[in-house]
């Protein structure tokens, strides 16, 4: 039983770095080569800075 938890941990841990890897790298695109790049969407960052004003807002972060 231990031995499945830690697996679901592992997995769930390099699911979510890898996420993190995807946002930093869009990020770094969008400031790189405008806010239309094609493979990551559109406005990454200003959807951002929304989503965190909300939490903000929101007395979360």
């Amino acid at each position: 039983m231990k031995n499945w938890i830690l697996t679901v941990k592992y997995y769930l841990n390099k699911f979510i770095e890898l996420g993190v890897l995807l946002l930093a790298v869009s990020v770094i695109a969008e400031i790189l080569f405008g806010p239309d790049v094609a493979f990551f969407g559109s406005q990454v960052t200003k959807n951002l800075i929304s989503l965190l004003n909300s939490l903000g807002e929101q007395g979360i972060a």
